[in-house]
């Protein structure tokens, strides 16, 4: 029976002692927080000879505008990014539907120099491919419209435009 007793004091003890450690246990802690400073967001913006959205029509002039089979005219076109991150931009050249835009070819090539010919001398920009241009910086490109020299005669007295249009993405910076 004493055994029991003893048995009995020990679970005791140790219950006692078990619960006593649980409550006397202390955890220190803290907290604090911080902000960011302002930020803003990079803006993508690009301009065509210095006009936001879609140019009027003048904006892009062929001089003298009138075309005979097999014949080119060229203008100088600015792009400039006007935003405050680096884009890529890809052009896309369109002429119009009907006669006349069916035997309209629109190159468009870097640089900013017409040739006496009417032409735009260089490498040809493949329609779709994108041209990095830094934040500020202006790409000159040089757009070309040829007449097919197979135009129909159906052609002639006929008014077309061509259409450019600038699609930009920014990127981030490495």
């Amino acid at each position: 029976m004493r055994s029991s007793v003893r048995l009995r004091a020990v679970l005791a003890l140790g219950t006692v002692l078990g619960l006593g450690s649980v409550g006397t246990l202390a955890a220190w802690s803290t907290s604090t927080t911080t902000t960011s400073g302002d930020f803003v967001t990079g803006n993508v913006d690009i301009t065509v000879n210095g006009t936001e959205g879609s140019p009027a029509p003048t904006a892009i002039s062929l001089t003298p505008n009138t075309f005979v089979p097999g014949q080119s005219r060229a203008t100088i076109v600015t792009v400039r990014n006007a935003g405050t991150i680096a884009v890529d931009y890809t052009t896309t050249a369109a002429a119009v539907t009907g006669t006349l835009g069916a035997n309209l070819a629109v190159t468009v090539r870097p640089g900013a120099t017409v040739a006496a010919d009417g032409t735009c001398p260089g490498t040809t920009v493949v329609t779709g491919t994108a041209r990095r241009t830094a934040s500020g910086a202006s790409d000159p490109l040089c757009v070309q419209l040829t007449l097919s020299s197979t135009a129909p005669t159906t052609a002639q007295g006929q008014t077309g435009t061509a259409t450019l249009t600038f699609t930009a993405t920014g990127v981030a910076s490495a």
